[in-house]
């Protein structure tokens, strides 16, 4: 091989290896504060006596404006670069989350969660995007789900863990040291490494306007399957962050531990999502999506039949084998549309985020009648369901896109 190609190849590396570590870091300063969220809902449920409904209506708030808005920004992303976006995002959601550690009522609570939803509906498209494309054909879903993963772990750690204890130890107001870190990163890492510009499959012109022949008449079933399986699997895993805190709370457990206990089925997920993902490069999307689902059901399912370590015990193997799917589902999606592959993260992901949030208010709505325990327990058939789903929505090769090189880069 020639040196200059070598040195080319090496740089290269380098320089998608930056790419990948930058929208790793900015995803988990972003997903910090959709982590702290709900613990910090429920502990103001007692003082602005919200109910199971209400935490649910404010997330729904939250990540319906995420969902709608992402499919814009994806295309604005593919037109004038992703760095301004992602910078610009994780300073808009912590400033709006920062508002609601001084909110005196529902209505600007309410308010500041869901302007915040529009740094989400900024962030996350561009982030896929880059992620995925960083790793190229053969490491592509490997490389999205460090990348998701990254969002998990900062929800996990500096979100439920470290927010939850400084909620029970000192209050809201010292989660602003939550606001100086995450705008420390957003200006000091994520400036400097997330790239200028988003490649584009080898062959492909840039994207301009949407081609109306883009979804060939064969793909609308398995889309349609897609969306379905997507749709549960966001119901169940929406729920279980939304709900674990309140459903502790009414059991009488403090906010550092229900905090811990989401933290490690965060952290279960992010690492379940990062094997997966390089389990289903090698052997393949279809059976590892739809395999770790239905184990993920398995799990679940003794979580509110049981209680104290064997209950936490259940519930981190559920999280553990959840974390696969949502990377999984996003990158088929990709793959479907290598061409406009911002646009269909966007797409897809607010989909996601829609989808899920909707279903967990209307599980809180249900909740506040039945139960969360009974409400909680049902997610298990949710689980199987999108199982079913992905079967018929993966084909059995989903080959990846040769991409356009050095166009993803600073």
């Amino acid at each position: 091989m020639p040196k200059d190609v070598a040195h080319n190849d090496r740089t290269m590396t380098l320089r998608q290896k930056r790419t990948l570590w930058g929208v790793t870091i900015g995803h988990a300063a972003h997903d910090t504060w959709y982590g702290v969220a709900p613990i910090l809902l429920a502990s103001l449920s007692g003082q602005m006596r919200l109910s199971n409904a209400d935490i649910g209506l404010m997330l729904l708030l939250y990540q319906a404006l995420s969902s709608v808005s992402q499919p814009f920004f994806g295309q604005l992303s593919e037109r004038v670069g992703g760095r301004p976006l992602a910078v610009g995002a994780i300073l808009w959601t912590t400033l709006m989350f920062s508002g609601t550690l001084f909110a005196q009522s529902k209505l600007v609570l309410a308010l500041c969660i869901f302007l915040a939803g529009l740094g989400s509906g900024a962030w996350h498209p561009q982030g896929a995007a880059n992620a995925t494309i960083s790793g190229g054909e053969r490491l592509g879903a490997t490389t999205a789900s460090i990348f998701f993963q990254g969002g998990t772990l900062g929800m996990a750690l500096l979100g439920s863990a470290l927010g939850g204890y400084l909620l029970n130890a000192f209050g809201r107001d010292s989660l602003l040291l939550l606001s100086f870190i995450t705008v420390l990163l957003a200006l000091s890492v994520v400036r400097r490494m997330v790239p200028r510009r988003i490649a584009v499959a080898r062959g492909t012109p840039r994207p301009g306007r949407p081609n109306k022949a883009t979804i060939d008449r064969r793909l609308r079933l398995p889309l349609a399957f897609l969306l379905l399986a997507t749709a549960l699997r966001s119901l169940a895993y929406h729920s279980v962050n939304t709900y674990i805190p309140k459903y502790q709370q009414d059991l009488g457990v403090s906010p550092a531990v229900y905090g811990l206990v989401l933290s490690l089925f965060l952290i279960a997920t992010a690492v379940g999502g990062v094997a997966g993902s390089y389990l289903a490069d090698r052997v393949g999307l279809r059976r590892v999506l739809a395999g770790s689902m239905a184990l993920g059901a398995l799990f679940f399912f003794p979580f509110v039949r049981t209680c104290g370590v064997w209950s936490y015990a259940s519930l981190v193997l559920s999280g553990f084998l959840l974390g696969p799917s949502h990377v999984l589902l996003i990158v088929t999606a990709q793959r479907r549309f290598p061409q406009r592959m911002a646009t269909a993260s966007g797409i897809f992901l607010g989909f996601n985020f829609g989808s899920g949030a909707v279903g967990a208010w209307l599980l809180g709505v249900l909740a506040d009648q039945v139960g969360l325990s009974s409400v909680l327990g049902a997610l298990t058939w949710a689980l199987v369901g999108a199982s079913l789903c992905a079967l018929v929505a993966v084909p059995r090769a989903l080959p990846g896109p040769d991409w356009r090189r050095g166009d993803s880069v600073a």
